[in-house]
């Protein structure tokens, strides 16, 4: 496993708005210190800080960026569709982000417990616990 973490939208979100875990994990990382998804730069450009202001965002952005391979998304519909069967759907750019981490064997750190930790084969750390040790599935 590539032990550089992906960071989830919210905790870059966290860093946008000034408070909240993601901002000192941002801080701490740098922006060579962590990846991001293509579903984290589509969610970043749906939101507000976006519109208002597309700098801060693109200096986020500026990161080493995971795409959506055909692998990648066979995989997410793959548990996604396992989730449902299971009654523990998740919505859909959830799946996608955790495909496309489990495809790259990164770890994903995310405020949203939730969903992800349904996400069996999927790492998952909690801001202000990287890197110390994950979060164990549900």
């Amino acid at each position: 496993m590539d032990s550089t973490p992906v960071l989830d939208t919210d905790v870059l979100i966290d860093y946008l708005r000034g408070s909240g875990p993601g901002v000192d994990l941002v801080a701490r990382l740098g922006r060579r210190g962590y990846s991001i998804t293509a579903i984290t730069t589509f969610e970043l450009a749906l939101g507000t800080a976006h519109r208002r202001n597309p700098a801060p965002v693109l200096t986020l952005l500026d990161a080493p960026t995971l795409a959506l391979s055909p692998r990648a998304g066979l995989r997410s519909g793959e548990t996604l569709s396992r989730l449902r069967q299971e009654g523990k759907g998740i919505d859909i750019r959830d799946a996608l982000q955790a495909g496309i981490c489990m495809d790259a064997k990164r770890p994903l750190i995310t405020r949203n417990l939730r969903h992800f930790t349904r996400v069996p084969g999927l790492t998952v750390f909690l801001p202000d616990d990287w890197p110390s040790g994950p979060v164990a599935a549900s």
